[in-house]
């Protein structure tokens, strides 16, 4: 396979804590992009000390819109010649090791967007009760109204390819849910017409503290996505 550039991008509320462990677990040969979405610890100065380009939100904004304002600046640089982005959360949790096989998978099946598997790989033997149990069903939802054949729609580690999201940048304008922005965008994705599959991936621990997403927050989060898209 001919040799890709890529970046990876990932956004951060308050990780000072786990930033030098997931940067130590990054490839070299990656150009490292972090969103700081309105920190109040250090994160941003861990992140500029540890080469992570930075870009920052002064207050929180939401991951939905912290992935957004990657996505755009990156995109939107001409000076950045990537062919692929690969989003990941920061805390520690997906493998950046596993990135070579997202860039083979779209590679081979002609994909825009390659999306983990947590089902496909380890479900994590104790992931939380959502995960097991919903995810499951919201994953069939969006499935049924997008024509995806997902089996894990809202995995966080994904990978973009560069040349296709250039060309439809306004797809990230329209975006209207902040922080469970998963399920629209695949609904928007799917009419404009990007092709996405999916590669099996294994969870790690999280490095430090736990989710803030909440169980119930977050389930109603992703119905009311669905329905206002």
């Amino acid at each position: 396979m001919v040799k890709m550039r890529i970046a990876v991008l990932t956004s951060a509320l308050n990780e000072e804590l786990v930033l030098c462990e997931l940067s130590r677990r990054i490839p070299s040969a990656y150009d490292l992009f972090l969103v700081d979405d309105g920190s109040t610890d250090n994160t941003y100065n861990v992140a500029k000390q540890l080469g992570f380009k930075v870009i920052r939100h002064d207050i929180n904004l939401g991951q939905g819109y912290a992935f957004i304002t990657g996505m755009r600046t990156i995109l939107t640089n001409d000076d950045l010649n990537y062919d692929y982005i690969v989003y990941l959360d920061a805390d520690g949790q997906h493998d950046p090791s596993e990135i070579p096989a997202f860039i083979q998978k779209a590679e081979e099946e002609g994909l825009d967007v390659v999306v983990g598997s947590r089902i496909l790989g380890s479900n994590h033997s104790t992931a939380p009760f959502f995960r097991r149990k919903f995810l499951p069903f919201f994953t069939w939802i969006v499935n049924g109204l997008s024509g995806y054949e997902l089996t894990d729609a809202m995995c966080g580690f994904r990978a973009f390819r560069v040349a296709t999201f250039k060309s439809i940048l306004p797809v990230f304008d329209r975006m209207l849910e902040p922080r469970y922005l998963a399920t629209e965008a695949f609904l928007r994705f799917a009419k404009a017409g990007i092709k996405v599959g999916e590669v099996p991936v294994n969870l790690r621990d999280r490095l430090h503290g736990k989710s803030r997403k909440g169980f119930f927050r977050y389930g109603y989060g992703i119905l009311k996505s669905i329905v206002t898209t």
